[in-house]
């Protein structure tokens, strides 16, 4: 079972609760399924959920579900921590890497990877009546995805804390938008959670690398850059932001 260290309570777990109660990611008797890739990021929140589920928000069920994806990976860590914690794992074997590597032979493999494994995680989560997936995702990622949006499409925009899919009625949400990726190490290598090796033939040689790189040498110039841009994304000012043919 978890050994819960309560110095760490105010460096995660008011952050992580205040992304919850901000965007109302959970509520009473939800089913919610965490995807777990073998990563620090998804066995962080996989941690801090289970936590959540005994300390506060008492009446809601937490399942695991990995998404193997072709690739050769060691997962008896994560089984082991889940059966050690009383979490339910779900394993599904796909051929995702064989599609994206050898038949797709794709230019941005990182991009269709990523639909094809949600929506592998949405089928398996409708089969086992779960109504809301748990993402990974940071607050570094945020801002990696609105470069990536802003540089590489011209767009303006980065994923939403929690969205629904009506094709697949089913919720994404994202309890770690305020959390840094630095403290998630730091937590991960604290409580020595089990991080499986990533095993993908380009792992650090993607586009959201770059945007990484360039989040840090922003913060070195700008040091209160991060919490500033994540500030932005909900203080927008609309009047001012272009539309094309709008009546004056």
């Amino acid at each position: 079972m978890i050994k819960f260290q309560k110095k760490y309570n105010k460096l995660f777990l008011n952050d992580i609760r205040k992304a919850i109660d901000d965007y109302k990611m959970i509520q009473p008797h939800d089913q919610v399924a965490v995807g777990l890739s073998g990563g620090k990021d998804s066995i962080f929140l996989l941690f801090c959920l289970k936590l959540i589920q005994l300390t506060s928000i008492k009446d809601f069920e937490l399942i695991g579900i990995h998404i193997d994806l072709g690739f050769p990976m060691d997962i008896v860590p994560l089984k082991n921590y889940c059966i050690n914690n009383h979490i339910p794992l779900i394993i599904e074997k796909t051929n995702i890497a064989h599609v994206v590597f050898n038949e797709r032979k794709e230019n941005n493999p990182c991009s269709l990877c990523s639909k094809l494994r949600k929506g592998a995680l949405a089928r398996i989560a409708k089969k086992h009546h779960i109504n809301k997936i748990a993402l990974g995702h940071n607050s570094d990622d945020v801002i990696e995805t609105l470069f990536m949006n802003v540089l590489k499409v011209g767009k303006l925009g980065t994923f939403h804390p929690n969205s629904y899919n009506h094709e697949k009625d089913m919720r994404m949400i994202r309890p770690m938008i305020y959390i840094r990726e630095a403290l998630i190490a730091s937590i991960v290598d604290a409580y020595h959670l089990p991080v499986i090796k990533n095993t993908c033939p380009i792992d650090k040689k993607t586009t959201r690398q770059e945007m990484k790189n360039l989040l840090i040498q922003l913060e070195n110039i700008h040091p209160d850059a991060q919490q500033k841009i994540l500030s932005a994304l909900s203080n927008y000012d609309i009047k001012n932001l272009w539309k094309k043919n709008s009546k004056k």
